[in-house]
């Protein structure tokens, strides 16, 4: 039993002694104990006052279905919501789904024990600090109906951030969100069909919200908003209302070929154009030259070839930090 009653009892910061959080939680003082101790296990720090009773290090800004479904009731149709404390991960929750409903399905978690970033690699989920969301949508419209999905996600995303006041966005091709010239957030979009079925397309986002460096040890350079003093009022919830109506109207209109759009309002964002990047893996750089209809990226070399990259893993060759 995931002790998830007792996390939403102490979220709230304030001392809160054994006895209330028994009479409370219908348990005895010995299994509150256990449950505190289990708090410790993921991540939580759980403090202890001497005859007065036991209180988090620090408040939870934690999900709520009832702030964020009612927000979400304007939505045509209304997507189906599922608001779980632990999962494996909010995409493969999605893509678990067996049959089609037509309606589109959201997943939000306080934790995933297995979160994926792209390539495979896991993805950073401390308890309640940080939004891990996934949107999953149905079409029959053919594999080609999706293509640059993950580029448009982004951008939906980005708009939905940026309308809640949250300034010097940027989106680093394919499928990753800065802040002021740090990671914020990462895209991971996956495809489950064939040609000839219903194709279910799952959108997951994982977005660093009040994380701080002892929470991790990610390898590149990143940030969140707390770090950069923008959580917007609200908080989580009001975050996760805004960005799934973002990737929602995001992929709308899938089925009717790539949006003639979207490389000029990515140009807006694009954190690759006019510098130097590398391919990984390839021996291939030149200078970001924004992205096509079809949502590849343009590298213009020295010798001014341009060369289109419809997968691979980029980076500045210097980064934004850096430069003069």
């Amino acid at each position: 039993m995931h002790p998830y009653p007792l996390i939403h009892l102490l979220a709230d910061g304030q001392l809160h002694s054994g006895t209330e959080l028994a009479e409370r939680l219908g348990v005895t003082r010995t299994a509150v104990w256990k449950q505190l101790r289990g708090l410790e296990e993921i991540g939580l720090d759980v403090e202890s006052v001497r005859g007065k009773g036991y209180r988090l290090a620090e408040p939870l800004d934690l999900l709520s279905r009832e702030s964020i479904e009612p927000a979400l009731a304007g939505l045509k149709p209304q997507p189906e919501l599922a608001l779980e404390p632990v999962v494996e991960s909010t995409n493969t929750l999605l893509m678990g789904h067996s049959g089609y409903s037509g309606v589109p399905r959201v997943c939000l978690a306080e934790q995933q024990l297995q979160g994926r970033g792209r390539r495979g690699r896991g993805w950073v989920s401390p308890f309640a600090r940080n939004l891990y969301l996934s949107v999953g949508v149905e079409t029959d419209a053919g594999p080609a109906a999706v293509q640059g999905v993950t580029l448009r996600a982004g951008l939906g995303a980005v708009r939905a951030l940026a309308g809640l006041g949250i300034e010097g966005l940027g989106i680093k091709w394919p499928n990753d969100l800065w802040l002021n010239g740090r990671k914020v957030a990462g895209i991971l979009t996956e495809l489950q069909g064939s040609a000839q079925d219903e194709l279910r397309l799952v959108i997951g986002l994982g977005l660093n919200v009040y994380m701080t460096e002892s929470e991790t040890a990610i390898d590149q350079p990143w940030t969140s908003l707390a770090k950069e003093g923008q959580v917007p009022e609200g908080g989580r919830n009001r975050l996760a209302v805004a960005l799934i109506e973002g990737i929602l109207a995001s992929v709308a209109d899938l089925g009717f070929g790539p949006d003639p759009a979207v490389p000029a309002e990515w140009a807006h964002y694009d954190v690759l154009r006019g510098r130097q990047v590398a391919v990984r893996g390839r021996d291939c750089r030149g200078i970001g030259d924004g992205i096509d209809a079809s949502g590849q990226l343009r590298l213009r070399t020295a010798d001014g070839e341009v060369i289109l990259l419809n997968a691979g893993e980029v980076s500045l060759e210097v980064p934004i930090d850096s430069a003069g």
